[in-house]
C-alpha cells in the first residue's frame, strides 16, 4: 500500500475497552448458568486455549533467544568475489547453491560449507531439544492448531442469542488485537454475526 492510501493508525484503547466489557459480561453469564448458546461455551474455550497458546508462544521465543544468545544461529559465511559484500550469510544449502553457481570450480566450496552448516544444525537440534526449545514449540503449534480450530468453529457457528452474536465478535476482535491481517479477518466474522442478527430478527416478526 502506497503512503498516500495507507490508512491512519487507530486508536485501539477503545477496542480493548470492548473486549473487557465483552469478556465480564460473557463470565457473568457463565458464572450464573446462562451458557446455554454453543458460541459462549466457545468463547469460554477461547479464553483458555489463546491465553495458553500465547504464553507458550512467549516461552518458545524466550528459550530461542537465549540459545541463540550462546551458541547463535545455524548458518555460515559464504565468500564472495565482491569488493563491496566479500561475503554473505547462509541458512540453507540451497541458498549456498544460490550465491557460489554449480560449477565445478566451487564444488568444494560448497561441500565444505554444507558440511560445516549441517553441523551447525546439528548442533542446534540438539541444545534446543536440551533446553527444552523443541518441546516448547510443538506444544505451542498443538495450541495454535487449536485456536484455529475454535476460530473456524466460532465463525461458522449460528448464534441464538444476542450475548452468543457477543461471543462471536469478542472472539474476532480479541484475534484481531494479534493477528490484524489474518485470512478472512474480520469479514467471516461479521458475515456469520449479520446472518445471526437477521435469523434472530426474523424469529421474532
Amino acid at each position: 500500500m502506497s503512503p498516500r492510501t495507507r490508512a491512519p493508525k487507530m486508536n485501539r484503547a477503545p477496542w480493548k475497552g470492548s473486549i473487557a466489557a465483552a469478556a465480564r459480561l460473557l463470565t457473568s453469564m457463565s458464572q450464573e448458568g446462562q451458557d446455554a448458546d454453543p458460541l459462549i461455551r466457545l468463547w469460554q474455550d477461547w479464553q483458555e486455549t489463546f491465553a495458553s497458546s500465547q504464553r507458550l508462544c512467549q516461552e518458545a521465543q524466550r528459550l530461542e533467544r537465549e540459545l541463540a544468545e550462546r551458541i547463535g544461529f545455524p548458518r555460515v559465511e559464504v565468500p564472495l568475489e565482491d569488493p563491496e559484500r566479500p561475503s554473505v550469510v547462509a541458512t540453507a544449502a540451497r541458498q549456498i547453491d544460490r550465491l557460489l553457481g554449480t560449477a565445478p570450480t566451487s564444488r568444494s566450496l560448497r561441500r565444505r560449507l554444507k558440511r560445516d552448516l549441517a553441523a551447525a544444525q546439528a548442533r542446534w537440534d540438539a541444545e534446543a531439544a536440551a533446553v527444552g526449545l523443541t518441546s516448547a514449540m510443538e506444544r505451542e503449534a498443538t495450541a495454535d492448531r487449536r485456536v484455529d480450530e475454535i476460530l473456524k468453529s466460532a465463525s461458522r457457528t449460528p448464534a441464538r442469542s444476542i450475548p452468543g452474536v457477543i461471543a462471536k465478535l469478542a472472539i474476532a476482535a480479541e484475534w484481531g488485537e494479534l493477528e490484524p491481517g489474518a485470512d478472512g479477518y474480520p469479514w467471516d466474522f461479521i458475515r456469520g454475526a449479520l446472518a445471526d442478527l437477521t435469523a434472530m430478527t426474523a424469529r421474532e416478526t
